[in-house]
């Protein structure tokens, strides 16, 4: 039996009371998640930004300037005729002219001469010239001058050896002749004066020696082009390759043997311009 006094609390009971736990461990998941989700974007954004900046720098370097190629520079062996003679006639060593009209002879032996095998004539180191008679005029105004004759093979390079060319000093019109000089010297055959080229095609240097030998003579031959260059103590043509389209400058020296300096002389050095299309 129950009395009165032995009733049971009031225990206070509701849906709240009851779902509270419940909710806390809900919110504390939902903010763990969120967490996660922040982080995952985060790096989806990284991953993303690095993407584009490895795109940037790759596209950076493809549309920038394109790596120059070196030019190659080789040796060619040309077709010698040590039994051509040539011999210059007229004019005489250090003659001197009347302004005008200025005779050419020239002996040639062991050698054929015409239209398809001319000698060539350069006068102070300018683009040598072809003629197809061994005499001939040209008309100079005054100053000093020094000739340079020689012979060309079957492939229309300079026959190089002693006899295969000639040279002559003169003057025109009173004026100074040259100072008495026994230094070695060049002429530069090919290429010609705004000679133009393919991208397929090579350049030619092929030129003359007039001296003892470079080695003897405690000099080198030095080929520039671009920026690049080549240096030689043979007497004999190189082929240039792999130029890039525009014009180009070459330029063939004389330097001592010992440090690479130019050496001074009047036609120590020559140069060209050229132009590949």
């Amino acid at each position: 039996m129950f009395s009165p006094s032995n009733k049971i609390a009031d225990v206070p009971f509701t849906l709240d009371s009851y779902e509270q736990p419940n909710m806390k461990y809900y919110n504390n998941f939902l903010g763990v998640a969120l967490v996660v989700v922040a982080m995952i974007s985060c790096d989806s954004s990284s991953n993303k930004s690095e993407n584009l900046s490895n795109q940037q720098i790759t596209d950076s370097l493809t549309s920038g300037e394109e790596i120059v190629e070196k030019i190659t520079f080789e040796k060619l062996q040309a077709e010698m005729n040590p039994d051509a003679m040539l011999d210059i006639y007229n004019p005489l060593g250090n003659e001197n002219f009347k302004e005008g009209k200025v005779a050419f002879s020239f002996n040639i032996r062991n050698h054929g001469l015409g239209k398809e095998n001319p000698l060539m004539l350069s006068l102070n180191g300018a683009t040598p010239k072809p003629y197809s008679l061994p005499n001939f005029q040209l008309d100079l105004k005054k100053g000093t001058y020094r000739a340079v004759a020689f012979l060309l093979n079957e492939n229309g390079l300079a026959l190089k050896e002693y006899g295969n060319f000639s040279a002559r000093d003169f003057t025109v019109g009173g004026s100074r002749p040259f100072p008495e000089d026994d230094a070695p010297y060049l002429i530069l055959h090919l290429p010609n004066e705004q000679q133009t080229y393919t991208t397929e095609e090579p350049v030619i240097v092929d030129f003359l020696y007039l001296g003892g030998a470079p080695d003897g003579d405690g000099v080198k031959i030095k080929i520039e082009l671009d920026g690049q260059q080549y240096f030689t103590q043979e007497i004999a043509p190189v082929r240039l390759s792999k130029l890039s389209k525009g014009p180009h400058r070459l330029k063939i020296s004389l330097v001592d043997a010992a440090n690479d300096q130019e050496v001074n002389g009047a036609f120590a050095s020559e140069t060209r311009n050229i132009q590949v299309e």
